[in-house]
């Protein structure tokens, strides 16, 4: 599909990502990846639900965990964004109402007024206005740890219909800042839409979906993102690294991936850049470029393009488009061949 013009007016004003809902079947065990692991901050902890958020968070939460009994599948529950204030709250609900959505305010803990609905890709999201608030960590320089996580940044879903994303993310006033489309085309295979200052709060990608392919974490510093696989190893969570460091071509993002005990998949990553003036034009990326996804390091392990995170209670649909991934397999294969 053709670029569309960006919506400088939407009817209410969403701010940023805010936060993710997933479920565990340990709770422990997660506390521990987060907390001793990654270093995030736990701010609640009872026998049913785990909140943590990241140095620079002044607000109680930006990841939550309810658990799940073992003989359930872990799952992403909500996404989460803000918007400016309660009276934006209220144009949301007009807003989804008019267009015949399901919508309805819902109680979250540590959450002021929280209104629920379903993107047009099924997602299931959540908008608050304001949460509990707290002195962060930020100067609190002793209590920086394992990958000195600054703020929780963007999450990536796997949809079938990138078109739909694309358009509906648009109307709510989301602005594309880099776009994968087929050699020589307008099919879009990737979008990377933002609402605050840098590339992306969301990332909509092709594949089986909705599903939520990884949510990340930005940290200041390309060393705190190697001290993060270095703090893992010494726990013995080695094993946990899902793809091994390198450099985004899309985004400019220096990375390393994760996934934690129940398989959700983390990223930790620095280095992207302000996307803010009204006439910076969106970056193209043709599909047969590799470079998008790694300008240098090993290609990811077919894992990467595979596996993900189901929505509570959301059928999962096949892609229409398809197109086989350059993974790390291939890449040893081919290595072992020369």
């Amino acid at each position: 599909m053709a670029l569309l013009k960006p919506n400088f007016t939407p009817s209410f004003n969403i701010t940023r990502i805010s936060h993710i809902v997933l479920t565990s079947i340990d709770l422990d065990a997660s506390q521990y990846f987060y907390e001793t692991g990654l270093g995030l901050e736990v701010t609640f902890r009872d026998s049913n639900s785990l909140c943590l958020r990241a140095i620079e968070e002044t607000s109680h939460h930006s990841l939550v965990f309810y658990k799940v009994q073992s003989n359930k599948t872990s799952t992403c529950r909500s996404i989460g964004y803000r918007v400016q204030t309660n009276d934006d709250l209220q144009k949301a609900y007009d807003y989804f109402s008019e267009r015949g959505d399901n919508v309805k305010f819902v109680d979250r803990a540590f959450q002021g007024l929280t209104l629920q609905v379903t993107d047009g890709v099924s997602v299931p999201l959540e908008f608050c206005a304001e949460m509990e608030q707290s002195t962060c960590r930020m100067q609190n320089f002793h209590h920086h740890a394992g990958g000195k996580l600054a703020f929780f940044d963007h999450i990536q879903i796997a949809t079938p219909d990138v078109a739909e994303a694309y358009q509906w993310y648009s109307d709510l006033g989301f602005r594309l800042s880099e776009y994968t489309a087929a050699d020589g085309t307008d099919e879009m295979w990737g979008i990377w839409l933002k609402r605050k200052n840098n590339t992306q709060d969301v990332v909509f990608s092709n594949g089986a979906g909705p599903q939520l392919h990884h949510f990340a974490y930005h940290t200041p510093e390309i060393a705190n993102v190697i001290h993060a696989a270095d703090v893992m190893a010494s726990l013995g969570l080695a094993g946990s690294m899902d793809r091994a460091p390198g450099r985004h071509g899309i985004g400019n993002a220096f990375f390393i991936y994760f996934r934690d005990p129940d398989g959700h998949r983390v990223e930790i990553f620095t280095s992207h850049y302000n996307f803010i003036d009204v006439d910076h034009a969106p970056k193209r990326w043709d599909l047969s470029d590799t470079t998008r996804s790694q300008l240098w390091g090993f290609p990811a392990p077919k894992k990467w393009f595979y596996e993900a995170t189901t929505f509570e209670a959301v059928p999962v649909t096949p892609p229409t488009m398809a197109a086989a991934p350059v993974t790390l397999e291939d890449f040893l294969a081919k290595d072992s061949e020369e």
